[in-house]
């Protein structure tokens, strides 16, 4: 029972390393494990999940943050097109331009995809 709760101990402490470093090889130098020994945690479904878990916790908590300056971005751009760099200017106009139109692709397949679904509701 000792070697399991050591097992599960070497584990938590992993976790944070496994889910924030670039190679497993680098969190194995962190641990101070082998990158076998990564491996062999990693046939452990249950520990394999936390891990996935973890990661996209820090995903989505990078993506409100994200979220919570698209304003504060947007203005920026919208700043720079009355800078005296033409550059500047022309690069924020472009960037401008660029997203918006994604954004509008983007509405315009939504509003597609959610025709046919109604369609293929309507004939089922």
């Amino acid at each position: 029972m000792k070697d399991y709760d050591k097992k599960l101990r070497s584990q938590q402490k992993a976790l944070p390393y496994l889910v924030s470093c670039k190679s497993y090889a680098q969190a194995a130098k962190e641990i101070g494990v082998s990158e076998n020994q990564i491996y062999e945690w990693l046939r452990d479904p249950e520990f394999k999940s936390e891990i996935e878990k973890q990661r996209n916790q820090v995903t989505k908590t990078a993506i409100n943050i994200l979220k919570m300056n698209t304003t504060k971005a947007a203005e920026t751009l919208g700043e720079l097109l009355f800078s005296s760099n033409e550059l500047v200017k022309r690069g924020a106009a472009n960037d401008i331009l660029n997203h918006v139109g994604k954004f509008q692709e983007l509405q315009e397949l939504e509003n597609r995809i959610a025709s046919l679904e109604e369609k293929t509701k309507e004939t089922s």
